[in-house]
């Protein structure tokens, strides 16, 4: 039961926190070096003898309950298709935000209510087809994924997979779209709910997969039930429907991963959120973040076998700063131990930009900001350094399908003071590591984007650089340092361009908590 709480905790805080944080570092490589050192047990000892917290995860679910009881005739069920029920889960998901904008909200003029929906307006969406929005940022970036990961699960939790569930994501995205609101249909909204949806929603399913436990009786599996219907509410709900929280049965083989890592930070970070490369002008925040590594890249078969995630949270506003996830999609072996070509799914939300109020602040953009939705081709490569060290990097293209970088001149009535629209670009980092420590990780990171929202006379180039150290003051905690720098340069065709330099420190203190 304890460890039931502790990893729901963790986990809640890794995925369900809408708030904002963190430097702009990219997932760390937190479990690359395990297979390798298993593969090599006689050069390199298993890197839980690091950890602060050792838990025994091989006694998960083994319970006291005689065969007879653990229902072996039993169909999960997820184990079919549910067409009809996750098709009513979608209009459950399109109706509740709809309706509470509808009748529940308070509009300070009742012409602004977009719920007020028709035929007329529905053919109007359908006519005039697709734009972009000018929703803040929070709200193209966080808020439309989640509702988008929930619309996955509709799918995901009625016996479809990957693919077929972000099917379902895309779907729910575009039927709000064109009949949920009086506006046009947003693309913006259409990619971020659907494809970050179904980034999100993939790793909401897994870790609610964890969490919950079908062969636990009594109080244990009441809070597990409950716990992973907080990470995963659709999931819980069939659940509930379907009577599997009163099943027993046996845990799928693919629920508890045998490689697991989180990895958290507390510290301060001093950011120049002008951009005139002097940390003079800064801003001092304090800084907690988490790193999250879920199975292993070159081990797995199935999208999102391997997935990752950073998170931080700042003692200044925006609080909820960084998110950003990675999945694994496909792959293949170029040479065992050594070399693997990958394909992630990668969604990013980097925001330390101070709020500023529409119709009241002036025109133009303090602090840094980032958003994505892309797909990430890359090479991974493992070099042994020593009898116990490690050399490992990645190197590949960020294909960028929808992105969102300031733009200097323009704050939309509804809060959107970026551009959005396709990119592309490079992305590098390479870490030496020994255990679970990196003594030194360094990150490069740099994309076009192309703007294709009003006004659209625009185009950005975004490149950020970081280099970390760690040290290691017992087996379990370090002390770490790191410093980097995010440039900016905007092209305007009727502003003056725009050039930012953000440099960035970071002094921390690290621990792992748990290893599978």
């Amino acid at each position: 039961m304890k460890i039931n709480v502790v990893i729901f905790l963790l986990l809640l805080i890794a995925t369900n926190i809408f708030s904002q944080s963190d430097q702009f570092t990219s997932l760390s490589s937190v479990l690359y070096n395990k297979e390798y050192n298993s593969a090599q047990s006689s050069k390199f000892p298993s890197t839980i003898e690091s950890l602060a917290f050792k838990p025994n995860f091989k006694e998960w679910g083994k319970v006291n309950l005689p065969a007879s009881v653990l229902g072996d005739n039993f169909e999960p069920w997820e184990s079919k298709k549910h067409f009809w029920l996750g098709a009513a889960e979608i209009a459950i998901l399109e109706f509740i935000p709809w309706a509470l904008a509808r009748w529940i909200r308070k509009w300070e003029n009742p012409g602004d209510n977009w719920a007020k929906v028709n035929s007329k307006t529905w053919w109007q969406n359908i006519s005039k087809g697709w734009e972009y929005d000018g929703d803040n940022f929070q709200t193209n970036n966080f808020a439309h994924p989640y509702h988008g990961a929930l619309f996955y699960n509709a799918g995901r939790t009625n016996g479809y997979d990957f693919w077929e569930s972000t099917a379902w994501a895309l779907t729910g995205s575009a039927i709000w779209e064109y009949f949920g609101e009086t506006f046009r249909p947003s693309i913006n909204d259409w990619v971020y709910t659907g494809i970050g949806g179904s980034n999100l929603g993939e790793i909401l399913y897994r870790l609610s997969s964890m969490v919950t436990d079908n062969r636990a009786t009594g109080s244990d599996r009441v809070w597990s039930e409950i716990f992973g219907t907080l990470l995963n509410p659709v999931r819980g709900f069939n659940r509930l429907v379907t009577g599997e929280m009163n099943q027993n049965f046996d845990n799928p083989s693919w629920s508890r991963p045998k490689d697991f890592v989180l990895a958290f930070d507390a510290g301060t970070r001093t950011v120049d959120l002008n951009g005139i490369k002097d940390l003079r002008n800064k801003s001092v925040q304090g800084l907690f973040s988490m790193e999250m590594a879920y199975g292993l890249p070159i081990t797995a078969r199935k999208p999102f076998d391997f997935f990752a995630i950073s998170m931080g949270i700042s003692s200044e506003a925006p609080h909820f700063t960084q998110l950003n996830t990675t999945g694994y999609l496909f792959g293949k072996v170029i040479k065992p131990l050594q070399h693997y070509f990958g394909v992630s799914l990668d969604f990013t939300y980097n925001n330390i930009s101070p709020p500023k109020t529409p119709g009241v602040d002036e025109e133009g953009f303090e602090g840094l900001l980032y958003g994505s939705a892309m797909i990430h081709p890359y090479v991974l490569s493992i070099f042994p350094i020593g009898q116990k060290t490690l050399f490992v990097t990645t190197v590949g293209i960020n294909a960028v399908m929808m992105g969102a970088t300031p733009n200097d001149y323009f704050i939309d009535v509804e809060g959107r003071n970026y551009d959005m629209g396709p990119g592309v670009g490079f992305r590098f980092m390479g870490s030496i590591r020994e255990g679970i420590w990196d003594y030194l990780r360094i990150m490069y990171f740099g994309n076009w984007i192309w703007t294709q929202t009003e006004p659209s006379d625009s185009k950005h180039r975004v490149q950020i650089f970081y280099l970390e150290g760690e040290y290691p003051l017992t087996s379990f905690f370090a002390f770490g340092i790191g410093a980097g720098v995010y440039w900016r340069t905007s092209l305007y065709e009727n502003f003056p361009d725009v050039d930012r330099n953000h440099p960035i420190l970071k002094v921390f203190f690290k621990t792992a908590v748990i290893n599978l």
